[in-house]
């Protein structure tokens, strides 16, 4: 019961744009940087953020024509005052929201673990729809690893509930998007992994 009411609290703290820019920093840049490897944004004109948060990706995608999307209003308040692009709030599955449009780059950043399956599938197909020719969907997330190890503890403490063996990852992404790549890589200080994460890029089926 203890262990509950303090999990509760921390998922109430992290909804504070303040705490989750915090705690998202000093592992930011070294999340994005297989996606910065894979991707060259110079040729990238309009990308849309799946659950952006509080403009976490936002001056990455800076020279893009950039729309973050998150269902939390204090989130994009925080975004709008404090990065260039265009911010909404709402839930991308909804095919009401943006209809019509079309991105380069669909992209979800640590995501879709907060997500149970079914959840997670609706995104998918939804974001599948919304790539441009020529355009592809990003993920990145967080991997339950097996066995024992502080990476698997992290994952489990983490306030999302469904951090996905890879394997559970992979058929997911399949169900919608033809795979380009799926990379899992470590996340933490150096020489010590405190989560894995997968970056996975697909294109429309």
């Amino acid at each position: 019961m203890r262990m509950t009411l303090i999990r509760r609290a921390v998922d109430r703290a992290l909804e504070l744009p303040i705490v989750y820019r915090t705690i998202q920093a000093p592992f930011a840049d070294a999340k994005l940087r297989p996606f910065l490897d894979r991707v060259d944004l110079t040729n990238v004109k309009r990308v849309l953020d799946v659950g952006c948060g509080p403009g976490t990706n936002a001056r990455v995608f800076e020279k893009t024509d950039y729309v973050g999307i998150d269902i939390n209003p204090d989130y994009i308040a925080t975004a709008t005052r404090r990065f260039k692009g265009r911010f909404v709030v709402g839930d991308v599955a909804d095919e009401s929201v943006l209809p019509n449009e079309k991105f380069d780059v669909v992209f979800a950043n640590s995501l879709m673990h907060h997500l149970p399956d079914d959840v997670t599938r609706s995104l998918l197909k939804r974001m599948s729809k919304l790539v441009a020719p020529g355009g592809a969907v990003h993920v990145l997330d967080l991997v339950l690893t097996p066995g024992p190890s502080p990476a698997r503890l992290f994952a489990k403490m983490d306030r999302g509930r469904h951090a996905r063996p890879i394997e559970e990852w992979k058929a997911l992404f399949r169900e919608h998007l033809s795979e380009r790549q799926c990379k899992v890589y470590p996340l933490g200080l150096p020489g010590v992994p405190l989560w894995w994460m997968v970056h996975f890029e697909g294109v429309p089926r």
